[in-house]
């Protein structure tokens, strides 16, 4: 047996490990947390950690790496805490007690502790999802279960323990007991509310991708340590309760304005219409907007780039804290990719072009690949840059979603100019420029005037159906109301996908 100690934001704590077992793995098995987006396949290189044993010290990928005796491992010191929001206040039932709602997103877990009486939001806090140690997207995790015949059990004790451990800080922040918290009310996407209810979402891997259950009815579901959960109904086993809460939280389900409802993030889910009902559909971005597979990616957390705008010879940019540049989330992504080709730094194939070809003073930014490919260094020590590669990535993401709207609005019968609202849902939707989404070929142009940020519509409608009697019932209107388009082997989406691959390249002189 081996000593392995690991440290995290300071503390040390030491277990006991068998030679040459997997180092990605024990982490897990111990339940410490290390991003793996690529799900331990060694694509993504998000899980490096510093080795410290007897060859030495030196950064490796954790799931590459196999433990061959003593060794320290010390863990990147990123937080992963995404989000907090506190101080608000829903209608309240008039009834003595406690509740707590939960948007359970792929990427993230966030979470309301309220007072059923007032409606009051007495402590708030979001995280990480834990389950991104096995994977950033749901095709990575559906894998794991399908390969391991444990790995449901597994995934969904992570969400079980990650929503308990947090209700009990809240409770504590809060001054409550946790046994005074008797129900939770929960909004995710349909393979999530699969996981935290303890069925097995694998079906939901292939053709023709069936559910257990799409929650439509009002089920009480039990899990250790936990109140008794009330999940969202949801419309497919690809277009969840977050996305049908969503739509209750903006008031799709009441409205006669013509709404698109975008929540984009690892999936990109996107519903059409109004009261009279929606049509509805799912789009594979990959992890790209979440700043997951993306080489110099990260979350929305300290250090983020999230804007970024070109004068006179220099990017200008904006991060979270206005702290140093750790690395680039989606929103400063989309910003920074709008720049480029707007500059003419990248073409409209999306190659990034090295230095030599580049015009102007972009040139002193970049350096030629060993593919003939430009990379962008994005400060002086020259550890935030961007790859062709990630260009690449954040193409096939943006093709996606412009191709789903396309297609969603064909179906529809209905042209860009007859949607009087587009409703960005979720944390990246309410962090991108408009502009630079339509800038890089996301969305239609004429779309940018009528973009709301509706913040996290998910939590939202699960707080709405903690505190407000007929919210459930209201969701489950517009559930039934709503018709799923299956666009994975449509012939015009996979034309439309291959069209919108393309940039159009309006290019500014330097």
């Amino acid at each position: 047996m081996s000593t392995v100690t690991v440290i995290q934001k300071g503390e040390s704590t030491s277990f006991l490990a068998e030679k040459q077992e997997n180092l990605l793995l024990f982490l897990r098995e111990n339940g410490i947390f290390v991003d793996a987006p690529c799900g331990g396949h060694g694509r993504c290189g998000k899980c490096r950690v510093l080795l410290r044993d007897g060859g030495g010290e030196r950064r490796v990928n954790a799931c590459q790496t196999y433990i061959e005796g003593d060794c320290t491992v010390v863990l990147p010191q990123g937080s992963t805490t995404v989000c907090l929001v506190a101080n608000e206040r829903h209608g309240g039932t008039g009834q003595p007690g406690f509740g707590a709602a939960v948007d359970l997103g792929t990427t993230t877990v966030a979470m309301q502790l309220c007072d059923l009486s007032t409606g009051a939001v007495l402590a708030a806090a979001g995280e990480r999802n834990a389950q991104c140690a096995y994977g950033a997207d749901v095709v990575t995790r559906l894998s794991y279960v399908r390969e391991y015949p444990t790995g449901n059990e597994r995934l969904s004790g992570l969400l079980t323990g990650q929503i308990t451990r947090m209700l009990e800080e809240l409770c504590e922040k809060a001054g409550l007991a946790p046994q005074s918290v008797t129900e939770i009310t929960v909004a995710g996407n349909t393979i999530m509310q699969h996981f935290l209810s303890g069925l097995s979402p694998a079906a939901m891997a292939v053709a023709p991708f069936t559910a257990v259950t799409l929650f439509e009815e009002d089920t009480l579901y039990r899990r250790p340590g936990l109140p008794a959960l009330h999940l969202a109904p949801c419309v497919s086993a690809y277009v969840g309760g977050d996305i049908v809460a969503g739509l209750y939280a903006c008031g799709g389900g009441v409205t006669e304005e013509t709404t698109l409802f975008l929540d984009i993030g690892t999936n990109g889910e996107m519903a059409l219409g109004n009261r009279e009902g929606f049509l509805c559909c799912a789009v594979a971005c990959g992890p790209a907007f979440e700043g997951a597979e993306i080489t110099c990616g990260m979350a929305c957390e300290e250090g983020a780039l999230t804007h970024v705008r070109w004068e006179k010879g220099s990017f200008v940019m904006e991060t979270v804290g206005q702290v140093p540049l750790r690395g680039i989330c989606g929103s400063g992504l989309i910003d920074l990719l709008a720049v480029l080709l707007r500059l003419g730094g990248v073409d409209e194939g999306g190659r990034l072009l090295p230095p030599e070809e580049a015009p102007g003073s972009l040139g002193r930014w970049l350096e030629e690949d060993k593919n003939g490919n430009g990379i962008l260094y994005l400060n002086e020590e020259r550890t935030v840059y961007l790859t062709a590669g990630d260009v690449r990535k954040m193409q096939l993401a943006k093709a996606a979603v412009a191709a789903g709207i396309t297609i969603l609005l064909e179906k529809a019968g209905k042209t860009v100019e007859a949607v009087d609202r587009v409703c960005l849902a979720g944390g990246f939707g309410s962090r991108i420029a408009p502009e630079s989404a339509a800038a890089v070929g996301m969305l239609p142009p004429a779309l940018t005037a009528k973009i709301q940020g509706v913040g996290n519509a998910s939590l939202s409608g699960a707080a709405a159906m903690l505190l407000i009697p007929e919210a459930r019932s209201d969701m489950e209107r517009i559930q039934r109301n709503s018709r799923y388009c299956e666009l994975s082997g449509d012939r015009a989406f996979q034309e439309a996908f291959v069209n919108y691959m393309m940039f159009e390249n309006e290019e500014e002189s330097l």
